[in-house]
């Protein structure tokens, strides 16, 4: 029978790996032309240069073993020796070496012995030759710098001794109020930057409970959010100084956007009610709320309606002539977005209703005085002051001045009193109507001529006071 040598290889056969780093290495075996069922050998490494961590026979083309392998770092050693019952033909592995640099160098590994066995009956040795192999180790590669540790924050008061910002106060002109639904989109929140800030962070979000975390630059001092959703938000902020973290602010933003639901304007069937013919003119909104109803006839405000105020989804017909008239009814919900409604109607006659009687010529706002009697009690005043100066002019003449002269200042005393009092009640009602949402033109009108004739009126006083004082002390 004809033979071809053997050969025991090393793969991969040369590689160069760092000192203190891990390498695997596989011994081969090829048969030739040959079948072959055993083998084993002895390896001498180089012990000043290499170790060996491990010897396995994973993936091993043999499975019976006289024993296992093993090796020698003392004596640079590998030893194996093992066989199959199925013969091969081809290269395979028998043993994998894992080995380790340890200092810088050239490490040679060869065969100083071997067998591989023909799977001819005989058990023919066909070994021939070992490889050898050649392994340059490098210096260690230098080990990455550790990865600093983020620095604790401290403890809020603890790091300097001093106490971390108070919660953020927060305002908004987009938003002023926060008990208040706006329809606004974009929202936009300021704050006063303390100076010992040096950190700021926020968070606006629809959760209710949550912790700021986007860093903004310490001089920030507002934040725009745009194309805001329907809905409660809230804004928080957090200030940090050299005693860490502050407590952190919270303002809440309420946006309703979408108008009330679409309604018709109506007159009610007057059935036995006939000195009561209503409008009816109810609608919804479904997140801020109704607030009120606008009544225009012929384009003409004539009445504001609270929500509250409706019966039954109508309120009476202000007094007019009757007759066709174009009645135009505009819906507010809380957040100030509007649906109108408008047409045609023929209205029956309401006259005004007489002294005493239930109201249904205007909505008057709570606290409100009509505009006639609020300009009837300051004409009334103002011919009463100047009545009382025309009666002093004519005592002119009398040689007891100082006497005139004092009942001119108790006059004129009376006079800054009763003005007095008369602009705390016009502040009061300012006030008042600016918590309204809107202004009707008929409670802006009433406003501007109160002021008007207040101001008038205390100028005319006045200039007679001082020209009466002036006649009398010739």
């Amino acid at each position: 029978m004809l033979v071809s040598a053997a050969e025991l290889n090393f793969s991969p056969a040369t590689g160069s790996y760092a000192s203190g780093k891990e390498f695997s290495i596989k011994v081969l075996v090829n048969p030739g032309v040959d079948s072959v069922n055993a083998a084993d050998g002895e390896i001498l490494f180089d012990k000043d240069v290499l170790s060996v961590s491990s010897v396995t026979k994973d993936g091993s083309a043999f499975s019976l073993w006289t024993a296992d392998p093993t090796f020698s770092n003392t004596a640079g050693t590998v030893n194996f020796s093992g066989g199959t019952p199925t013969a091969f033909s081809k290269s395979g592995t028998v043993v994998t070496i894992k080995f380790k640099g340890k200092k810088p160098g050239e490490g040679k590994v060869s065969f100083k012995s071997g067998s591989v066995l023909a799977a001819d009956g005989k058990g023919t040795n066909v070994y021939e030759k070992g490889g050898e192999a050649t392994y340059t180790i490098t210096e260690a590669e230098a080990a990455p710098p550790p990865k600093p540790e983020p620095e604790p924050e401290a403890p809020a008061g603890e790091a300097f001794g001093g106490s971390p910002p108070v919660a953020p106060t927060m305002t908004s002109l987009t938003h002023p109020k926060v008990e208040n639904y706006y329809g606004t989109s974009t929202v936009k929140v300021d704050w006063k930057i303390p100076p010992d800030v040096i950190g700021i962070r926020m968070l606006f979000s629809d959760k209710e409970d949550a912790t700021p975390n986007v860093v903004l630059k310490p001089e920030v001092s507002s934040s725009t959010q745009t194309d805001v959703a329907d809905g409660t938000w809230y804004f928080y902020l957090q200030f940090r100084n050299e005693a860490g973290w502050g407590e952190v602010g919270k303002r809440k933003i309420m946006i309703d956007t979408v108008a009330p639901a679409e309604f018709q304007a109506g007159v009610r069937d007057q059935g036995d009610d006939a000195t009561q013919p209503k409008f009816s003119m109810k609608t919804t909104d479904d997140l801020s709320g109704m607030d009120r109803y606008e009544i225009f006839i012929n384009d003409t405000s004539v009445a504001t309606v609270k929500d509250a105020d409706l019966v039954d989804g109508a309120y009476p017909i202000p007094p007019q002539a009757g007759g066709p008239a174009k009645v135009k009814i505009v819906a507010y919900d809380k957040a100030g977005n509007t649906r109108v409604s408008e047409k045609d109607f023929t209205l029956p006659l309401v006259e005004k209703a007489a002294k005493g009687a239930k109201p249904g010529e205007v909505v008057e706002a709570p606290g409100f005085f009509t505009t006639e009697r609020i300009l009837l009690l300051i004409f009334s005043f103002v011919i009463g002051v100047l009545g009382t100066i025309n009666y002093n002019n004519r005592k002119k003449g009398l040689s007891d001045r100082l006497h005139v002269l004092s009942e001119v200042a108790q006059v004129r005393d009376k006079n800054d009193k009763i003005f007095s009092a008369m602009r705390e009640e016009f502040e009061q009602m300012v006030q008042d109507l600016d918590e309204k949402p809107q202004l009707t033109p008929t409670e802006r009108e009433l406003l501007e001529r109160i002021k008007e004739v207040i101001e008038v009126s205390e100028e005319i006083v006045d200039t007679g006071m001082d020209n009466l004082k002036k006649t009398i002390r010739g």
